[in-house]
């Protein structure tokens, strides 16, 4: 991407998931599709920015207040914060730096797994939803679930304890299914039936409003992820 593209000249894909729940897959069904760049995980960094930008605008609200203008005040200098300043700039470097979609792009976005109560409160999970769509151009969310009892079995979860990683999918779904029934530009794919039934994936780049063929859907199907065993 060019220094002086700014990130509204894109349109966004969001992979809102959990490990071990085939998402590599939807991933690389939608990079697939001419002008899609959608990137792996990046460690939740767009949701510390969110939280940053929250930070920023509470420490606006205490300018309002005579007290902030001393310099032996303790919010001294909160008068001059610029939250939208911030905000626009935190995004774009986030896209440039972070995202670094090539020339051409036309849809970009990511995938992120760590939306359980280890990394994201269940009180932050629906307005964070709620900014990715208002903030990115012609944004959608796709949450990918898988049955419990698999996850449980794959990989490096096999070494946890079944009723934990249970319990981390249970709240998930429960979160994507709750913010999805609020919000038509969201979608909830379930691996086991898009996995055995691909006009499930045919539905899901409809939804998206992406260019793509049956061929292409069953070519990627074929190939098997490079990153680990298969799921």
């Amino acid at each position: 991407m060019a220094d002086t593209q700014p990130w509204t000249e894109m349109r966004y894909v969001f992979i809102v998931t959990y490990a071990r729940s085939g998402s590599t897959l939807l991933q690389s069904l939608m990079n697939a599709c001419p002008g899609v760049q959608i990137r792996g995980e990046n460690n939740n960094t767009l949701f510390h920015l969110f939280k940053a930008i929250q930070s920023v605008e509470g420490t606006r609200v205490f300018g309002r207040h005579p007290q902030t203008k001393a310099p032996d005040e303790p919010w001294f200098g909160s008068f001059n914060v610029r939250p939208r300043l911030f905000e626009t700039a935190a995004i774009n470097n986030f896209v440039r730096n972070v995202l670094t979609p090539d020339p051409g792009t036309e849809v970009s976005g990511f995938k992120e797994i760590r939306y359980n109560r280890s990394f994201i409160q269940k009180a932050d999970f629906a307005p964070y939803m709620d900014y990715l769509l208002a903030k990115f151009p012609g944004a959608r969310i796709v949450f990918n679930t898988r049955a419990a009892v698999d996850v449980a079995k794959s990989s490096f979860l096999a070494r946890e304890r079944p009723e934990q990683v249970y319990s981390w999918v249970a709240e998930a779904d429960a979160n994507f299914t709750q913010y999805q029934a609020t919000s038509d530009r969201t979608i909830l794919m379930r691996y086991d039936e898009y996995t055995s039934d691909h006009t499930k994936v045919h539905a899901l780049l409809d939804f998206l409003g992406l260019t793509w063929d049956a061929g292409m859907v069953e070519r990627v199907f074929a190939k098997p992820l490079a990153h680990a065993k298969p799921v």
